[in-house]
């Protein structure tokens, strides 16, 4: 699925196949800023692992990171484990006055994610300029769309609920009639509906799955 078969289903729910009422470039911006309402509203359904060469210094922040869940390892540049790389609480270092002893014998790092940030992160000890490190994390990532390859994966998985958001901002332009504003809050609302549905019956499952593994233990 590309992205313009996701072009012909706006068009034919909107009654545009003859392209008389919109354009192709603000459809691709609409589903754009439904992909966008949808990472607000859940971004673990964007999840990925990346692996990015960390800077030299010790502040972290990788472009292809929109908002950070964990450093799972420090790897080569193929993703393939070195060391571990754990996560600390700097302010309680900080606090305690704790500091990494200068002669490191291992690859092993320690990590802190920067508050109040999506995507920042400090490394101890920090990289030196004569360093190659790469990390392997688990990250949401806003997917692009590109005109020559496959729709996303989360696009897909998300294809109706996009749809309608589209739709939403489509009939909502039309503000002189009462029926496409009657249309438009309906697909708003199915648009809600679906997501918000679908994000409870994931929990729903992992709370079973939960439940399972603690019954199985016992």
């Amino acid at each position: 699925m590309n992205i313009n078969d996701f072009i012909v289903r706006v068009r034919f729910d909107f009654n545009d196949i003859d392209h008389d009422r919109i354009d192709d470039p603000l459809i691709i911006d609409y589903l754009n800023e439904g992909i966008g309402e949808i990472f607000k509203l859940n971004p673990s359904k964007f999840l990925k692992t990346i692996v990015a060469k960390l800077d030299d210094s010790d502040l972290q922040q990788p472009c292809c990171c929109d908002l950070l869940y964990s450093v799972d390892a420090i790897t080569d540049a193929h993703g393939n484990f070195i060391a571990e790389l754990k996560e600390v609480d700097n302010s309680a270092q900080t606090a305690f006055g704790k500091r990494n002893c200068g002669n490191r014998t291992t690859d092993t790092r320690s990590y802190s994610k920067v508050e109040n940030t999506d995507n920042q992160f400090t490394v101890k000890p920090p990289i030196s300029p004569n360093e190659s490190v790469y990390a392997r994390m688990t990250c949401a990532v806003l997917p692009k769309i590109n005109e020559n390859a496959p729709l996303d994966k989360a696009i897909v998985e998300n294809y109706a609920s996009l749809v309608d958001y589209v739709l939403y901002r489509l009939f909502g332009a039309e503000t002189e009639s009462a029926t496409s504003q009657q249309k438009s809050a309906f697909h708003y609302k199915q648009f809600l509906d679906s997501i918000l549905l679908k994000e409870q019956v994931r929990q729903a499952f992992i709370r079973q799955g939960s439940a399972s593994v603690k019954g199985a233990k016992k």
